[in-house]
């Protein structure tokens, strides 16, 4: 069926604007049955989709491109061709060309118009951002000092400045510093160019359970390995630190046990983890602090804008793809506590194209090897068209 004039005029647009600088964005709205194609802020072009039919409906969340195919055949549904396909999880859901009602028609997948479904297979690259909503959604700019910010060359050096007199400096201090600054710079100028995936969620009960087993341990109650699992060491080790504060010695892993253990080695509980991905790899993650952890935090994505090497000031994009009810992007934002020496790492290594999502529903089961971030929240607002 044809669509709306406006909507006609935008998938008309030609290849002229596939040249322009930027990374793409693919924004898919459920409810709409629209996907919208960003580069930077500007919205390039838009096409109707059909997204999965109840029982069947596409999950909301945050994807990327995993692979194209000009020809493909499902795997799934008895070799149904997909052409100009692109893999957006290694389970099934694509996007790809075939036939589009104005309704939810597909087994998951989202179906494009032929000639669209062609004219994207030409403008995207693998990595390109996937991000689909249940409810209309658009980019917005975001302005806010707890977003990153690339770092100068100049600042890398000017950051690690050595304290006092230089001549009161042991020269055996002076020169670990010095050869800490080649190392960080070297590391710096050899860095990645590809964008980082940040991640904030909050903590599995493994990482809970692994901090529980080091407290344990700081304390002198030998949890055995930390592992995060607990084995009978660490029930042991629970015991020894009941009995040692005057509690029944139950083993039980209770919330007055997790405040008593912080309480004793001096540290607040955090409550959230940041991971960072780069090129489809794990870099590296560490945990932050999450405020009012009680509250939802709903599931938000913030997009950086592309910037040009040396530039410390850049445009940030939000778009909340569910929980739109219980919080905006930036009330989520603003509940993050990062500390500075992780927010350093994180700003050396910022590259255009970078996203960070908040959310909380953890990493999706389908983030693995060859993948980004996966998340696919599970709101009520996944509730089916």
């Amino acid at each position: 069926m044809a669509s709306g004039p406006t909507l006609a005029a935008e998938t008309a647009k030609d290849a002229g604007d596939i040249a322009e600088a930027g990374r793409l964005r693919l924004v898919i709205s459920r409810s709409e049955q629209r996907v919208d194609v960003y580069r930077g802020l500007k919205l390039v072009t838009s096409s109707r989709i059909s997204s999965g039919k109840p029982g069947h409906a596409t999950p909301v969340g945050v994807y990327s491109i995993l692979e194209k195919r000009k020809w493909h055949r499902s795997n799934i549904y008895s070799g149904a061709p997909m052409p100009f396909m692109q893999r957006i999880t290694w389970s099934g859901i694509a996007l790809h060309a075939g036939h589009v009602p104005n309704y939810p028609a597909s087994h998951g997948c989202i179906r494009l118009p032929k000639p669209f479904a062609q004219k994207l297979f030409g403008m995207t690259e693998v990595g390109a951002d996937v991000i689909l909503t249940a409810e209309p959604a658009r980019l917005t700019p975001i302005h806010d000092a707890n977003l990153f910010q690339p770092v100068a060359p100049d600042a890398v050096v000017s950051s690690h400045e050595e304290p006092g007199d230089a001549e009161a400096v042991p020269p055996h201090v002076a020169l670990a510093d010095f050869e800490y600054l080649v190392d960080r710079m070297a590391r710096y100028q050899n860095r990645s160019t590809k964008p980082l995936r940040i991640l904030v969620t909050r903590r599995t009960g493994r990482q809970r359970m692994m901090d529980i087993q080091s407290m344990l341990k700081e304390l002198g109650h030998d949890p055995g390995e930390i592992d995060g699992y607990l084995g009978g060491n660490t029930g042991g080790a629970i015991q020894s630190f009941q009995r040692a504060t005057g509690v029944a010695p139950t083993g039980m892993v209770t919330d007055e046990l997790v405040a008593a253990l912080h309480k004793a080695v001096g540290r607040p509980d955090i409550k959230g983890h940041l991971y960072v991905r780069q090129n489809r790899k794990p870099l590296f993650d560490a945990p932050v602090q999450i405020r009012d952890v009680e509250a939802p935090l709903g599931t938000h994505v913030f997009s950086i804008a592309d910037f040009q090497p040396g530039e410390t000031n850049v445009s940030w994009m939000a778009l909340t793809v569910a929980g739109s009810h219980i919080s905006s992007p930036r009330e989520a934002l603003d509940r993050i506590d990062i500390p500075d020496d992780l927010r350093a790492r994180i700003s050396e290594a910022l590259m255009p194209g970078s996203s960070l999502v908040i959310t909380d529903d953890g990493i999706g089961r389908e983030t693995g090897r060859g993948t980004d971030f996966i998340v696919q929240p599970k709101l009520p607002t996944l509730a089916q068209n």
